[in-house]
């Protein structure tokens, strides 16, 4: 009876670790679909806001930057009216400075589009 409640146990603990593993933060495909699209067009080539194939090839300090503070590479004020999600947050997450993780995914996510 021991080994069967032992047994079980592992088994439950083995099947909810996924569970427990599953991060908190949405990945890149989320939080662009969610805080840039509307601007940057849903593959990322422009629309209100310019196309994004350059944001993708900046360092991680040059593009964090330009999250949290809307500057660009050469560190001036966006053209055109960019949040500055660093004040503003991302969608879900109002007035709340975007991770590293999830600057990161975004960057990572970008540099998928083609």
């Amino acid at each position: 009876m021991k080994r069967f409640i032992l047994r079980s146990l592992a088994l439950v603990l083995t099947l909810s670790v996924p569970v427990f593993a599953v991060p908190g933060a949405p990945g890149g495909p989320v939080i662009y679909r969610a805080n840039c699209a509307s601007c940057h067009g849903a593959a990322g080539k422009g629309g209100i806001g310019p196309a994004l194939s350059d944001s993708a090839t900046w360092s991680y300090a040059v593009f964090s930057r330009a999250l949290l503070k809307g500057l660009d590479d050469h560190g001036n004020a966006f053209k055109s009216p960019m949040p500055t999600f660093g004040k503003t947050g991302f969608a879900g997450a109002p007035h709340t400075a975007p991770t590293p993780a999830q600057m990161k995914a975004l960057q990572a996510y970008l540099k998928t589009l083609k």
